[in-house]
């Protein structure tokens, strides 16, 4: 592992181990070296190593020993979904096909949900940037209103959990740029699912919502994994 002589040291020493970790350089159950052989192999204080470890011991990636050292942990029983992120921005583009199907989830269920209990102002509201976004010709503006108007749905159902979850989606899609410019294969289908979605939601039919949503969304995700040659 090279040495860090860079501003922002513990994020650059937590994205060093945090690689080490997810590639496999530390695998589960082993252990970092010594605090003080680490420190050294990377050129930053002691005091810079444990906060970063602190970091990624909140990830669930580390585990500190007292007496034993630090331990690392299986990151698929230990780390939360957050970490999707960190693996999608490193080059793991197999596991878009997963996110999409917890993107799907997400909105289906929202829908359902804002179905029940959208009052006449929220759809209202959402009308408007529907209305807004079915005109954009500025394809960055349809591919960042694209998240707005889900997480404006998403908000109707009164979810913060769910909103949560949507925020690792939003942080992918950010770190990779060509993954929302792959979903806006087909622009004019993005701009016409935003009336069509306000509209089912306008029809308080929740179960029709469920299954013409998820049938919505998995054409477009079909079209964006092809456009990405992911099979």
């Amino acid at each position: 592992m090279e040495k860090i002589n860079a501003p922002r040291a513990v994020d650059l020493v937590a994205n060093r181990l945090r690689e080490a970790v997810l590639s496999g350089e530390f695998p589960p159950g082993a252990f970092l070296p010594p605090e003080r052989e680490l420190s050294v192999t990377l050129g930053v204080s002691r005091l810079t190593l444990r906060a970063a470890v602190s970091r990624l011991e909140a990830e669930g990636l580390l585990r500190a020993r007292q007496g034993s050292g630090v331990v690392v942990l299986d990151y698929r029983t230990e780390a939360g979904v957050e970490l999707l992120t960190y693996l999608l921005a490193d080059g793991d583009i197999a596991l878009l096909r997963p996110l999409l199907q917890l993107r799907r989830a997400i909105a289906v269920e929202a829908m359902a949900v804002a179905c029940a209990q959208a009052t006449d102002e929220d759809i209202a509201r959402l009308s408007a940037l529907a209305e807004e976004l079915a005109q954009s010709e500025d394809l960055d503006r349809l591919a960042e209103g694209n998240l707005d108007f889900v997480r404006a749905v998403i908000r109707l159902a009164d979810n913060l959990p769910l909103e949560l979850l949507f925020n690792t989606v939003v942080r992918v899609f950010r770190t990779r740029p060509e993954l929302s410019a792959a979903m806006l294969a087909d622009p004019d289908a993005v701009r016409a699912s935003f009336p069509f979605i306000v509209g089912l939601i306008r029809s308080r039919e929740a179960d029709r919502a469920r299954t013409l949503v998820r049938g919505a969304l998995e054409a477009i995700d079909t079209a964006t994994l092809a456009a990405l040659e992911i099979a």
